[in-house]
């Protein structure tokens, strides 16, 4: 940072409404404290960046993450069976757009989704100062990265040398040498060592393990970009004719989690049922009077007045969940969402039930965590902005300190 002209921030998000959601409140709290703030990401996230107030610089490779449709997501969850050289390519093709975009825009510090691998990894050799985010669900007690533990590992233990030779790989792609992190740091290798924050509830987790002193905890105020102005209203927190209000929300990312929808109308026909179906989905059922279906709807509008979240368990909405201090029934289908479930358990916030979900069993967990004396107390205690944690604006300032180091 030189004379006194603003910090420049690039911001590299991945493209996913989970991914990026969770981080806008920080990204607003630098444009509150003075910093110029350019996101680089797809084109179509320009709309994003103009709701925000900051500049945008679309990739210009041939880049693409889109979850929300059976046959237009990126190849998450394929592993083995279908090699890493899509991987090897992607991480390639991020790795020139932030170097192309440090070159000519000369930042004083990136902040990059740890999903952002060639992100990272360009900081890394134009040894540029970076804050990375992780938006998911952490495993503490893993062996290796999350990523490569969801994708590529067969079998109940990690092995950590096919790991590291996988990541020296990766890094040997865009011309960086062998990891020269400590094998106990394994897991965190994607982010930065520099400053890494998690975001998500603070309290929703599994495992103890202590975590390195470049990781930090997070209490930060859910964001959800606004409803459509042609959406669909909802109904208010005082016509529900004293009935239960049960939210119910299955992955923003498609993943063939529909039966969750399904088995709700069935299963709910006492309770006011508000479903969002973020994903591209097509729905074999008619909801019944007692239910609203609504596509992409911001979640922090209508958790304010429902009772309780019935989800496939993403960590993104039982993180807002228990903001708003509503109690949760999950539901795991894939990816993070079975790590979710054993935390909201092990938090005792709500209950956890197998998939596919049958609707007596969806009835009896609605029915049981709004019933419970217990997890109400819980939820009421892990609601709201959480003591001890950094806030946006503690994170904000975290990330602005690198620019000064640097």
């Amino acid at each position: 940072m030189t004379g006194s002209r603003p910090p420049r921030v690039l911001w590299a998000p991945y493209a996913q409404k989970g991914s990026v959601y969770p981080v806008v409140p920080v990204v607003s709290a630098l444009k509150q404290a003075g910093a110029e703030v350019t996101l680089l990401g797809l084109p179509r996230m320009r709309g994003l960046a103009d709701a925000l107030g900051v500049e945008f610089s679309p990739y210009r490779s041939g880049i693409t993450y889109d979850w929300s449709k059976p046959d237009g997501r990126d190849r998450h969850g394929l592993g083995p069976g279908q090699g890493s050289d899509w991987f090897h390519r992607r991480v390639a093709d991020e790795f020139a757009e932030v170097e192309r975009l440090v070159r000519s825009l000369r930042p004083d510090v990136l902040l990059i989704d740890s999903f952002v691998v060639g992100g990272g990894l360009a900081a890394e050799s134009l040894a540029t100062p970076w804050a990375s985010y992780v938006h998911y669900l952490f495993d503490e007690s893993a062996e290796t990265d999350a990523m490569h533990r969801v994708w590529w590992e067969d079998g109940d233990s990690a092995d950590l040398d096919a790991y590291r030779a996988w990541w020296d790989e990766v890094r040997a792609g865009v011309g960086l040498g062998p990891e020269t992190r400590d094998r106990r740091e394994a897991p965190w290798y994607r982010m930065s060592p520099q400053y890494t924050f998690m975001l998500g509830h603070p309290r929703l987790r599994r495992g103890d393990r202590e975590l390195p002193a470049f990781v930090t905890r997070t209490s930060v105020r859910p964001w959800d970009e606004p409803a459509p102005p042609d959406g669909a209203p909802h109904r208010g927190a005082d016509d529900r004719g004293g009935r239960p209000r049960v939210l119910v929300a299955n992955s923003s990312a498609w993943q063939d989690d529909a039966d969750l929808v399904r088995a709700a109308l069935e299963g709910l026909p006492d309770a006011e049922v508000v479903v969002t179906v973020s994903a591209e989905h097509a729905l074999d059922v008619e909801p019944a009077g007692n239910a609203t279906v609504l596509p992409y709807w911001p979640h922090t509008d209508l958790l304010p007045s429902v009772d309780a979240v019935l989800t496939t368990a993403g960590y993104g909405i039982v993180s807002k969940a228990l903001w708003f201090g509503k109690p949760v029934v999950a539901v795991p289908h894939a990816r993070d969402q079975h790590y979710v479930a054993e935390a909201v358990a092990a938090a005792g916030c709500g209950a956890a039930i197998p998939w596919p979900p049958k609707p007596d069993t969806v009835a009896e967990a609605v029915s049981g965590v709004l019933a419970s004396p217990a997890v109400a107390d819980r939820v009421a205690r892990l609601s709201g902005p959480m003591a001890g944690f950094p806030s946006a604006d503690d994170v904000a300032s975290s990330v602005l300190a690198l620019a000064k180091r640097g």
